[in-house]
């Protein structure tokens, strides 16, 4: 999976909820990344939440997979 094969399948409040969501997509067989924008927690280092929100990324081809997975509404 490379950069530029990569699209964003949903965003996240947290760290956690993201790393949630990747579990979901590994067993399901879709490889993800998970963004959180160079950003620290809202209160500091090791806290989950973010200011910028954390973005779940997937290779294009799997886009639609993914977002079963997930159960996210799909596109018209």
């Amino acid at each position: 999976m490379t950069d530029s094969d990569l699209v964003a399948v949903a965003e996240y409040a947290t760290v956690v909820e993201a790393e949630l969501a990747a579990g979901r997509l590994e067993s399901a067989g879709i490889p993800s990344r998970i963004d959180q924008h160079g950003a620290v927690g809202i209160f500091g280092p090791g806290h989950a939440g973010s200011v910028l929100g954390v973005t779940l990324w997937v290779s294009r081809d799997r886009l639609r997979d993914a977002r079963q997975a997930l159960d996210l509404e799909q596109p018209d």
